[in-house]
Formats: structure tokens, sequence, C-alpha cells
């Protein structure tokens, strides 16, 4: 009976825990996404303009031990900076979208009448504003050269 009441102790204190882990990574900072935005601008900016430097012949980082002496780590690590960034830019972005995505799942899409219907509309619209504005075009054209 003890040993039960261990096990299941040790089992309350390991999902204590986990959920103490999973609350951690789950809570949402203030800023988080801002710097995280940032940061991802800066990685972006600076392997753009590593690649643009090793293209043009300036390799004015090249020389550092961490990227090292060749152009090909340079050039890779350049393109590592450049994934990490963009991969860092959709992550700081996604949550402002993800409502987004649940809202477009609940849309009542137009059947395949009504879009059809709606885009002649629009055609015929837009043919009879250009059509307008050619003449008045012409008009005031014809105008000008009386004066």
């Amino acid at each position: 009976m003890a040993d039960l009441k261990k096990q299941n102790e040790t089992k309350t204190g390991e999902k204590e825990k986990k959920n103490r882990l999973v609350e951690v990574f789950n809570k949402d900072y203030k800023y988080e996404g801002l710097i995280l935005l940032i940061l991802a601008i800066i990685a972006i900016v600076f392997g753009v303009a590593l690649l643009a430097n090793i293209k043009a012949g300036n390799n004015f980082i090249a020389g550092a031990f961490l990227i090292g002496e060749s152009d090909t780590t340079s050039k890779i690590f350049a393109w590592i900076l450049i994934v990490l960034g963009a991969f860092s830019l959709l992550l700081s972005v996604w949550p402002y979208y993800k409502p987004s995505i649940d809202e477009v799942k609940r849309v009542t899409w137009p059947t395949k009448k009504i879009m059809i219907t709606n885009c002649v509309d629009v055609l015929i619209y837009s043919a009879s504003f250009a059509v307008f504005f050619f003449l008045v075009d012409i008009l005031f054209a014809f105008i000008i050269k009386l004066f």
C-alpha cells in the first residue's frame, strides 16, 4: 500500500514538473514576438549583406574565426542566417495570422454561379469606366488643342 502511494506521488510530481515545463513554453511574454521579429530582420539583413559582399569580392567578415577563411563557408553561414531569419520571421508573425485562419475556415464561400456573375459584373464595370475615361481624355486633348 505504501509503495502504491509512493508511485502515485512520483507520477504526480512528474506531472507537475511536466506541467510547469509546458506552462513555461506556452506562456506568452509581452515583447517576445517583437524581439524575435527584430532579430529575424537583423539576421536576414546580415546574411544578405554577407552574400552581397562575397559576390562583390569585399570579404569584410570572411576572416572571422567563427565563419571561416573561405568563401564557401561564408556563403553557407550567410544562407544559414537567411533561413533562420526567415523561419524566425514566420514564428514572430504567426500569432497574428492564427486567428485569421480560424475565421477563413468558417467563411461561407460563394457558389460557382454567383462567382461567375460577380466576375462578369466587375469586368463590365471596369470596361465601362475605361471607355469613359478614354473618351474624357480625348475630349480634354481636343479642348487643349483649341487653346
